[in-house]
């Protein structure tokens, strides 16, 4: 970014020069020294990548559960994100917000990237990432409202359409569809809220099996 000057800078000897850092974001800056008037210097000394400031940090994150398929407002809370907006982006795990909005040094908003599982959450401002907690949000677990049919013949290979929601963000999430303790011959991914289901060979006549999906170990 623009170079800018300190204030109230003192000399103190030939080898020393003290003053007050201004406002800013970003690791390895450069410092320089001027001497004589500001409009032109009669010596200029540079030191390469000496100055840093802190890197954001993420105290915590409301609310801390959302859908998998992303677009949820969450406001994060926690310090040097910049007094001013230096277009910080923030992070759920590794996948950035598909939208991070300024609000303070302590508190940004992200919308939510797809996702799943529960992940920390981090800001990059400047060329600084702070390092995430191990959990601060979590995306939640995938739930089923309906299935159909819900019944089909002892040799399997039942197309069954599993009903619900959190199923993931594409057929990347890998959904596993289970009959009992038994996987699906096959689980495909059809939307957040849909995965199909070709059942496995059955093992007995009646007994009704509970069926599960598993998304991202969860």
């Amino acid at each position: 970014g623009a170079e800018k000057a300190c204030t109230n800078a003192q000399w103190i000897s030939h080898t020393a020069v003290e003053c007050t850092v201004p406002s800013g974001v970003g690791a390895a800056l450069d410092v320089q020294v001027l001497l004589g008037p500001s409009q032109m210097p009669t010596e200029v000394y540079r030191g390469f990548g000496l100055f840093s400031y802190a890197a954001p940090a993420v105290t915590s994150v409301t609310p801390t559960v959302g859908n998998s398929a992303g677009g949820l407002p969450v406001t994060v809370t926690g310090t040097n994100f910049g007094v001013v907006d230096y277009e910080p982006r923030a992070f759920v795990g590794d996948t950035p917000c598909s939208r991070t909005l300024f609000v303070s040094d302590d508190r940004l908003v992200c919308v939510t990237p797809a996702g799943g599982g529960t992940v920390g959450v981090s800001v990059k401002v400047g060329n600084q990432r702070g390092t995430p907690p191990p959990s601060a949000f979590r995306y939640a677990v995938p739930f089923i409202t309906r299935v159909y049919p819900d019944s089909g013949p002892m040799s399997g290979n039942t197309q069954v359409t599993i009903v619900g929601n959190n199923f993931g963000r594409s057929a990347a999430s890998v959904p596993k569809a289970y009959i009992g303790k038994h996987a699906c011959a096959k689980t495909r991914w059809i939307s957040n809220m849909m995965v199909v289901c070709y059942t496995p060979r059955g093992s007995d006549l009646v007994y009704r099996h509970f069926v599960t999906v598993n998304v991202e170990g969860m």
